[in-house]
């Protein structure tokens, strides 16, 4: 595989949230990239280009996993507050008939 399909494999592997695989083919870039003996300036160049990209993708991606947790905890703190009334009202804990 050359530098052009890792560098397109990597970006499939970010949209599909596959940071394993991403995370593998950076490691296979990197010995790919130790194992030329001059690394073009234009590579060099398109490669942090391209990373800078990456990264604020995958910022992005994380904002939206905290924003989803907080909402998903606000919610299993209104349950616990629901259950607290229920328990109040009918002494007896929910779920248990």
């Amino acid at each position: 595989m050359n530098i052009d399909d890792i560098e397109r494999e990597i970006d499939d592997a970010i949209d599909n949230e596959d940071f394993e695989r991403a995370s593998k083919l950076l490691e296979e870039r990197e010995k790919l990239l130790k194992s030329m003996k001059n690394i073009p300036e234009e590579l060099a160049s398109r490669i942090i280009e391209k990373d800078k990209e990456r990264m604020e993708k995958i910022k992005s991606m994380m904002k939206e996993v905290v924003n989803i947790v907080k909402k998903s905890d606000a919610f299993q703190k209104s349950l616990e507050s629901y259950q607290k009334v229920h328990n109040n009202i009918y002494g007896k804990s929910w779920g248990r008939g």
